[in-house]
Order: C-alpha cells, then sequence, then structure tokens
C-alpha cells in the first residue's frame, strides 16, 4: 500500500521538476538576458559610464591647464591629476564587465545550473541517493544567488550613492577643473613693465592654490566612484557567497568518499588485523 502511494508521488514530483527545467532553459534564461528586462539596469550602469567620461575628460583638461602655467611648481600637480586617470579607467572596466556579468550570470543560472539541479532531483527520485538531493539543492541555490548578486550590488551601490552624494562631488571636481581652464583678465596695460615680476608671482601663486584644490577634489571624486562602483560590488559578492555557503554548508556523504573510508579501514596491519576489526 505505501509502495503503491509513493510510485505516483514521486512521479508527480519528477514531471514537476521536468517542467520547471524546461521553463527555465528555454523561457526564465531568455527573459533574465533580455536587455527589456535589464532596462534600467543597463540604463544606470551608462549614466556610470558617463559620469565617469565625464571627470576623465576634465581631468585631462585639467593636466593641460595646470602645465600650461609658467614654471616648475605645478609641474607634479598636473602629473598627480593625470595618473588619477588610470584609476578612473579602472572604474570603467568595472562598470562594463557588471553590464556584462548582468546578462551572462541569467543565462548561466536558468540554463545551466538550475536545470542541472532539476535533472539532479529526478536522479535523486530514481535512486534515492541523499548526495544527489544535497547537490541538487546547493546548484539551485547558487544560481539563484549568482542571478541575484548583479542587481543587488547595482541597489546598495546607488543607495551608497545617494546616501554620500558622489554626483555632488564629481561635479565639484569638474568646477574646479572648469576654475583653472578661465584665464585671469588684464586690468590694465599700463605700467606693465614695472608690474611684470608681481604679476608673474601672483599668477604662480594662484595657480598652485587652483590645482591644490583641484587635486583635492578630484581624489575624493576618485575615491568615491572606486566605492561605488569596486568596492561595494565586491563586497555583495563576498556576501552573497558568505550566505551561499552557510546555507548550503551541509556535509555530502558522496559515495567517493565512503569508499575512500571502506579502504582506509581495509588496509591491514603488521599483526594481521584489519583498521575496523577489533584488537585481540
Amino acid at each position: 500500500m505505501h509502495t503503491e502511494k509513493t510510485v505516483p508521488r514521486k512521479a508527480i514530483v519528477g514531471l514537476l521538476l521536468a517542467v520547471i527545467a524546461l521553463a527555465s532553459a528555454l523561457w526564465l534564461a531568455e527573459l533574465a538576458a533580455s536587455p527589456e528586462h535589464n532596462a534600467a539596469a543597463l540604463a544606470e550602469l551608462d549614466e556610470k559610464k558617463v559620469t565617469v567620461m565625464e571627470l576623465t575628460a576634465a581631468s585631462a583638461a585639467a593636466s593641460v591647464a595646470i602645465s600650461a602655467v609658467p614654471g616648475d611648481a605645478t609641474t607634479p600637480l598636473a602629473n598627480q591629476i593625470s595618473q588619477l586617470s588610470s584609476y578612473l579607467l579602472l572604474v570603467t572596466g568595472a562598470i562594463l564587465l557588471e553590464k556584462i556579468l548582468l546578462t551572462l550570470t541569467g543565462l548561466l543560472a536558468f540554463r545551466v545550473l538550475i536545470p542541472a539541479a532539476c535533472v539532479l532531483g529526478i536522479v535523486y527520485l530514481l535512486l534515492s541517493r541523499d548526495w544527489l538531493r544535497q547537490l541538487a539543492v546547493k546548484l539551485a541555490v547558487f544560481g539563484l544567488a549568482l542571478w541575484l548578486v548583479i542587481p543587488a550590488s547595482l541597489q546598495v551601490s546607488s543607495l551608497v550613492e545617494s546616501t554620500f552624494s558622489v554626483q555632488q562631488t564629481v561635479e565639484e571636481a569638474a568646477r574646479a577643473a572648469d576654475t583653472i581652464e578661465e584665464e585671469p583678465e588684464e586690468e590694465s596695460d599700463s605700467g606693465w613693465l614695472s608690474q611684470i615680476g608681481d604679476a608673474i608671482a601672483g599668477t604662480v601663486s594662484g595657480a598652485v592654490e587652483q590645482a591644490e584644490n583641484a587635486l583635492g577634489r578630484f581624489v575624493d571624486a576618485v575615491a568615491a566612484l572606486i566605492i561605488v562602483n569596486c568596492v561595494i560590488p565586491l563586497l555583495v559578492l563576498w556576501l552573497f557567497l558568505w550566505l551561499a555557503r552557510t546555507i548550503l554548508g551541509l556535509h555530502m556523504d558522496l559515495p567517493v568518499q565512503k569508499l575512500r573510508g571502506l579502504r582506509r579501514g581495509s588496509r591491514p596491519r603488521e599483526d594481521g588485523t584489519r583498521a575496523g576489526d577489533p584488537a585481540p
């Protein structure tokens, strides 16, 4: 009686798992990777890319303007501002990587991992091996976590960006670059021969002060962009991996491990007994 009720139940569960696997591979994978489904996230990443490109152009213009100041007093500051572009390239690469992973993670999760978990679940129903069930659960949970990690990191980045006014910091850096590019107006042509030394000294001194101010603004802006676009996604990824490891941290007694244990226990001792035999 119990066996007759169990077989139809297993057949229903197996059919349900087969339907989930087909729906995941044929429909959910296309939906998760479609640009229409990810339109909001892609638009947000494009806005971040535009912001980084604007800051890169502003830093290049500020470096050229500072380098044009007579003398070598502003040259180190111009070089430091120019070196910040390498960090902005890192931020741009991180944004492009997020755009790629936004579609690839959905395809990997719904076309590979979740169908594989369903297949393992069907095999478990046939063979009744606990390690198959545990592996199926692990693949399913890992696939869902992989699919959610990029949208979650974007949400956290947006929250941090609005909280710490990252866009305002970038705009202040751009305004500092515009201030450096503005040329001082000439007050008068009379008596310029007698005042040329004071004019040059005042111009260089003001340029150094503006360059230091611009460098500080650019450092703040670049640091904010690195935190929002690089550090936050890495922290979210680490959090998801930690949660997945905590949820899926179940010991799996695979047959290979059991065979290894039997082999180790069956090795004979020097007195002719085996490891599993009682001591004489």
